[in-house]
């Protein structure tokens, strides 16, 4: 950063102070607000343009500190003045910045400040440059940082002891620090970014027209070698019912075991899976074997128990999109279609015997697959419903999750998913302006394993500036959505089995007990399982043995437990 030697020694201090103060208030808090975030970004831009600007008369490149000045005096003003500038277009007007001070630390420095200074341009203008490619993860990085160089530049205005006056180990190693972050930011957005799935091909193209057929009705098929022992994978593409009532193409897994089938076709078990995000590359018959939910949470003994396994991927995953997330009867419809999908492929040979299995967003779905079973495909016989942590109720999901981390991730998706399968809803009316291309980020994101779900972190935390004007479950037609996609106002024609987490954070255990209350209430044979010390994301995995086992004795026609009162 160039300095100056023709200011006044009172306008150096002055700017010392200001910068130390500001530099010293983003360090200790660049997630306070966006609008002291923004306006401290603005005011050191500001103060470093002045600084480059002050020296233009004792540099040996003139028009380079004058050029570097005018581009930090314009990111401030741009950080200070925009009305509704967003979280990202912060982070972007402070990329363009830090490029402009990294070329001008580039081609200025000579003699013995020639490596401190390529170094230290080379950093600039990687931040910058990562800055404009992952605003969200930048910003928060670039505060520090930014705030470290206002308060190191502003002691040196103090105690009139400049960059150019200090030790030279100082600076050299000041420099590759700066640089070694830099570098370990740009490795950190390569890796997230190329860990996200790829784009579905062309089998999950549906035609068009649809072709003739009831739902259910398979449109194109292919086997998915290597993906479980002991059984053929087919991934299918079927006719389902979408979200406005008419016929669209869905995807899903049908796995079906080795073997010579049962007299009367082998039992199904329908599988509804989690949240892996509502983008269309999120689809888990996409996915490896080792990022399956399905074989995470028990498929493979549910194969070597003999069933067929019929998983769909919902509306809108592998096909093109939006996908109504948590929208019940979607799931449901998607699911019981996929069933209908098993018994009209031959090498399947489903029986009409089916159960359905799933967790969180799958148990959410599981409990509506229950409730539109004799309705919507009342040709089949619905044995037995095994919901985990079901997301009893949308309006406490939002309400409990809106201070951590994967809580806002869920709320982000459910958002974005909302406004664009339903005509009415609009994230104008609940999200600020500044969060609503962070929300759409993040839905932008998929859920299979750490780093996927890392490429989604720095959007979340940097909704903690700002996120919600006002909470979805006040406003309309947000309220009303929540409370239509809640489930048990229909009964189940079958035993449930509700599993939970006894620590689970993210579906608050006694939602789901008032679930299984309400629900006996009504007359439906429900067994309640909590288990203790269990968070949410292990709740399936620990569950699938006890379901396994519920199940089996669903399909055998034993009685199913109680743990209802009275």
């Amino acid at each position: 950063m160039p300095t100056s030697t023709r200011l006044p020694r009172w306008a150096d201090l002055l700017l010392g102070l200001g910068c130390l103060g500001l530099g010293g208030w983003l360090i200790s808090a660049p997630l306070h607000s966006l609008p002291a975030l923004a306006a401290l970004v603005a005011a050191g831009a500001v103060l470093t343009g002045l600084v480059d600007l002050g020296s233009v008369t004792s540099s040996a490149r003139p028009w380079l500190p004058a050029v570097t000045g005018v581009g930090w005096l314009v990111v401030g003003l741009v950080a200070l003045f925009w009305p509704g500038l967003s979280i990202l277009g912060l982070a972007i007007a402070v990329g363009v910045g830090l490029v402009l001070g990294g070329i001008g630390e580039l081609v200025s420095p000579t003699g013995a400040d020639r490596l401190v200074g390529r170094l230290g341009g080379a950093a600039s203008g990687l931040l910058g440059v990562l800055a404009l490619a992952w605003p969200a993860a930048t910003l928060l990085v670039v505060a520090v940082v930014f705030g470290l160089r206002l308060v190191l530049f502003g002691i040196g205005l103090l105690t009139d002891v400049r960059p150019a006056h200090m030790p030279g180990w100082v600076r050299l190693g000041g420099t590759i620090a700066v640089l070694v972050l830099a570098v370990g930011g740009t490795v950190a957005s390569v890796a997230v970014h190329r860990a996200a799935p790829a784009a579905p091909g062309t089998f999950y193209t549906a035609p068009e027209p649809l072709p003739a057929g009831p739902p259910g009705t398979i449109i194109r098929d292919e086997v998915v070698p290597g993906f479980l022992a002991g059984a053929t994978t087919y991934r299918v593409l079927y006719k389902s019912t979408g979200l406005d009532g008419h016929p669209t193409a869905v995807s899903g897994l049908i796995l079906v075991p080795a073997g010579a089938p049962p007299a009367g076709g082998r039992k199904v078990l329908a599988y509804t899976h989690g949240t892996v995000g509502v983008a269309s590359n999120c689809a888990p018959s996409l996915a490896p074997p080792a990022a399956q939910p399905l074989l995470a949470e028990g498929g493979a003994g549910f194969v070597g128990a003999g069933y067929v396994v019929a998983a769909t991927d919902y509306q809108g995953l592998g096909t093109a999109g939006p996908h109504p997330f948590l929208v019940g009867p979607v799931e449901a419809e998607n699911e019981l279609d996929i069933v209908r999908a098993a018994r009209l492929l031959p090498a399947a040979r489903a029986g009409t015997e089916f159960a359905v299995w799933g967790h969180s967003q799958g148990g959410h779905a599981a409990l509506f697959t229950g409730q539109l079973a004799a309705s919507y495909a009342p040709e089949l016989d619905l044995v037995g419903v095994a919901a985990g942590a079901p997301v009893p109720n949308l309006v406490d999901l939002f309400a409990v999750n809106l201070t951590t981390t994967v809580g806002k991730v869920l709320i982000a998706m459910a958002l974005s998913s909302w406004a664009r399968v339903y005509h009415d809803a609009n994230l104008d009316q609940i999200v600020t302006p500044a969060a609503r291309p962070l929300v759409d980020r993040i839905a932008a994101t998929c859920l299979y394993g750490q780093q996927q779900l890392a490429a989604a972190v720095p959007n979340v935390l940097a909704l903690r500036l700002s996120f919600l004007s006002a909470p979805p479950w006040q406003v309309e037609p947000w309220r009303s959505i929540a409370a239509a996609n809640n489930p048990g106002q229909a009964p189940i024609d079958a035993p449930v089995l509700l599993v939970q987490g006894g620590a689970d954070t993210i579906v608050d255990p006694a939602t789901t007990q008032r679930l299984a209350t309400a629900m006996c209430a009504e007359g439906e044979t429900v067994d309640l399982r909590l288990l203790p010390g269990v968070g949410h994301l292990q709740t399936g995995q620990l569950a699938a043995p006890d379901v396994a086992r519920w199940i089996a004795d669903r399909f055998a026609g034993r009685a199913a437990a109680s743990t209802c009162v009275g």
